[in-house]
């Protein structure tokens, strides 16, 4: 099949409409199933791996493992089969975009917004790991983000069977697939396919949402490994200051590179980012909280470092998915991690040395986790060990002076009216956790106080982040409660555009605050039924209500879509583009135009061979007998090296010389001899 923007009929059932993608083995276009009269995206391989066994096993294995997945965070796959020497899937359209695209477009996401795609991430995920199949290629490129905002995992070609052989031919013995910026420290070691894999995978992708690129980038995919098994990622406080340490911790642990110390199961790491959403402490903090506590009582203090064995191992492209052999061993980089990297710097938990004993490996091993897990809590908590983060005694102070303290020290905290006759107007008397106690980022601290009588003047927040604007009506006792979303173009997303009960009006301390937020302007997909349609109803269709876009029309020509109808537009189809955005509208123009051949001189029969795109019709020239361009065309009525488009009607002037006049007199001819007659002699006379 070509790989053009527009193809005829597969198996005569599925109508191609355009190319949508393109991967490392297969062109993706949006179609048509005639059958069902519903849109699919249909993944073609390229004709050159049609060839080869291996790849075509590869492309048949992702429709039977996805087909037997089915998830609504799953993309479907509804049939696959051969067509003109090569093979195809038919599939479930999202119309949406890559989380890929989107980070390209946007550079990052917010950590709410990363925490509820990895939650949808895991939950396919999940599902895939109890059927028995792991993923292996997890990456932004196969995360699909519906327009709809639903999240859909993609691109099975590479699963398998958990616990199963290495397939016959389908690789080589040793090799990998997956595709290095992604895949975890045991895939470029050849290990075996562990659940445990793709919660690493995941934890890079959600590294690139918050960061904006990948933990471990490098030359060639082989550097890239090579720092995958041995090298640490830089912490994302380092790069993001306000990432929360919820989220930082929950990252961390899924790119540990003992896959033993990852979440369990996809259903835990989902936990968890369910308990970060809701502003409860995660685990991956409470879990580091009692490590420290049992390394601080154990008094045990080493240093270590992970011995740089030249491992073999197997990576891939950091774009496309491909197999190395063990035979590419990764050179070890020149930013290896330094002994004397500062304590954040290692957060992540050290790989213990693969070298000598195995007892006392593990020994070493043991002493590394632990003090892998002081330093992180150290990391995430920004303070040394002595205990800053100790919540200190608020109890008999004002309110409006433990809620400035408080934003000093970026703690979350939630005014709570409670009246006690002990204590004076707008005093906190206790506080939930109590003093003394050691409170992580992201917990949120209670402050019960004696309101005052007088009534409070609910601030003006409008145009505030959430985060801001809370403290703001915290500090004055009011307690927040619901957050509505809103889109709205003046705004931005994650500003507050109104409260209620309003801003200016007098209210008790206490009374609960709802928050209308932005998210930001309304943003509309550029539908799909435009394809196909006729010019004027395309425009009217994204000029009215909700879309409201500035549509400009640009014609193409086309071989298979008549003039005057839709081929495309520009975003494409499926993009989300705010109210009033600017789209180009791409029509057909019809076949392309062809040129005119010169055609004079020629036989009839020949110059219809050349005119083959054009209807051609013939008269005769009249010639004086004689002339030598008798039976060759002589005139033609289109200009020759003019454009025309195809069907043009061209008409041929044949020559037709008169026939010549024979003007010399006939042959003499002699008359036919006669014999004389015969007589009688003359009798002689004497």
């Amino acid at each position: 099949m070509a790989s053009n923007d527009r193809t005829a009929i597969i198996n005569d059932r599925y109508e191609i409409f355009r190319r949508i993608g393109r991967g490392g083995m297969a062109d993706v276009f949006l179609g048509r199933d005639r059958l069902l009269d519903r849109q699919v995206a249909v993944k073609v391989l390229f004709p050159e791996f049609a060839r080869d066994p291996n790849f075509v096993e590869r492309f048949r294995r992702e429709a039977q493992a996805a087909a037997n997945l089915s998830h609504p965070n799953i993309v479907s796959v509804y049939d696959w089969g051969k067509h003109s020497g090569t093979y195809f899937i038919a599939m479930e359209y999202v119309e949406g975009r890559t989380l890929a695209d989107i980070l390209r477009a946007n550079g990052h996401v917010t950590s709410k917004q990363a925490a509820e795609i990895a939650s949808e991430v895991a939950a396919a995920l999940g599902f895939a790991h109890e059927a028995g199949l792991v993923h292996r290629d997890i990456k932004p490129a196969n995360i699909l983000i519906g327009s709809n905002g639903q999240v859909k995992v993609a691109d099975f070609g590479i699963a398998r069977a958990m616990n199963a052989p290495t397939e016959s031919n389908l690789t080589q013995a040793g090799a990998v697939m997956g595709t290095a910026t992604y895949f975890s420290p045991e895939q470029a070691q050849g290990a075996q396919p562990d659940p445990r894999s793709d919660l690493y995978s995941l934890g890079v992708v959600m590294y690139e949402m918050i960061a904006g690129r990948p933990p471990f980038t490098g030359e060639n995919p082989v550097s890239i490994a090579y720092k995958q098994v041995h090298d640490y990622p830089q912490p994302l406080n380092r790069l993001v200051a306000d990432v929360p340490r919820p989220f930082e911790a929950i990252v961390a642990k899924l790119l540990t590179k003992d896959p033993r110390v990852r979440y369990p199961a996809a259903a835990a790491l989902r936990d968890d980012l369910r308990r970060f959403r809701n502003g409860e402490q995660v685990m991956a903090l409470a879990a580091v909280i009692s490590q420290r506590s049992a390394t601080a009582t154990g008094s045990q203090t080493a240093v270590g470092s992970t011995t740089a064995a030249t491992i073999p191992m197997a990576a891939t492209t950091t774009g496309a998915t491909r197999a190395m052999t063990r035979t590419e061993r990764p050179v070890p980089p020149s930013s290896a991690h330094p002994s004397g990297a500062s304590a954040a710097a290692r957060y992540y938990e050290p790989r213990a040395s693969r070298t000598g004993w195995y007892a006392l490996a593990a020994f070493f091993a043991l002493v590394a986790l632990g003090i892998g897990a002081l330093l992180l809590f150290d990391a995430l908590s920004g303070d040394d060990a002595s205990g800053d983060r100790t919540l200190a005694d608020y109890v008999g102070r004002p309110l409006t002076e433990v809620t400035a303290e408080l934003d000093d020290l970026e703690l979350n905290y939630r005014p709570q009216v409670e009246e006690n006759n002990t204590v004076g107007e707008g005093i906190v008397h206790r506080t939930d956790p109590v003093a003394g106690t050691v409170v992580v980022d992201g917990q949120v601290i209670t402050l019960f106080y004696n309101p005052v009588p007088q009534l409070q003047e609910v601030p003006n927040v409008t145009g505030q982040p959430v985060d801001e604007a809370q403290r703001a009506l915290g500090a004055l006792g009011f307690a927040v409660g619901t957050q509505t979303t809103e889109t709205s173009a003046e705004f931005e997303d994650g500003e507050v555009i109104r409260t209620d009960p309003a801003a200016g009006s007098s209210q008790r301390q206490g009374t609960t605050i709802n928050l209308f937020v932005s998210s930001g302007p309304e943003l509309q997909a550029v539908p799909s039924a435009v394809l196909g349609m006729l010019e004027e109803d395309a425009v009217d269709l994204l000029q009215a209500d909700p879309y409201d876009f500035d549509v400009t029309v640009q014609r193409e020509s086309s071989e298979t879509v008549e003039a005057g109808r839709v081929v495309g537009t520009d975003p494409a189809v499926g993009e989300l583009l705010a109210a009033g955005s600017d789209l180009t509208l791409i029509v057909s123009s019809g076949p392309a135009p062809v040129i005119v051949p010169d055609v004079r001189n020629l036989t009839e029969a020949n110059a219809r061979l050349e005119l083959d795109d054009f209807a051609v019709s013939v008269v005769p020239l009249e010639l004086p007998a004689g002339d030598d361009r008798d039976g060759l065309v002589v005139t033609q009525s289109l200009t020759p090296g003019a454009e025309a488009p195809p069907g043009t009607g061209i008409t041929l002037e044949i020559g037709d010389a008169e026939a010549p006049v024979d003007t010399e007199a006939p042959a003499e001819t002699d008359p036919p001899a006669t014999a004389a007659p015969a007589t009688e002699p003359t009798p002689a006379t004497t």
